[in-house]
């Protein structure tokens, strides 16, 4: 990595892990993911994990543009 990119890291490329899909199963669906397994034993703790995170990350996001009031 070159001393420029390394300078001016961005915050905005912060590794969120791998994306789920955007249609989520229920619960007892099999998973997205083709294990074989049930979505609750699978992947619903990574994507439910994934989303808080994006929603902080969004969530940081407006605060940072809204105007200071008060």
């Amino acid at each position: 990595m070159g001393l420029f990119r390394r300078l001016f890291k961005s915050k905005e490329k912060e590794d969120l892990g791998p994306a789920p899909p955007t249609v989520l199963p229920m619960r007892n669906d099999p998973c997205w993911c083709n294990s074989g397994l049930k979505y609750k034993k699978c992947h619903l703790e990574q994507d439910q994990i994934y989303l808080e995170k994006l929603r902080l990350k969004k969530k940081e996001a407006s605060k940072s543009c809204s105007p200071k009031y008060g």
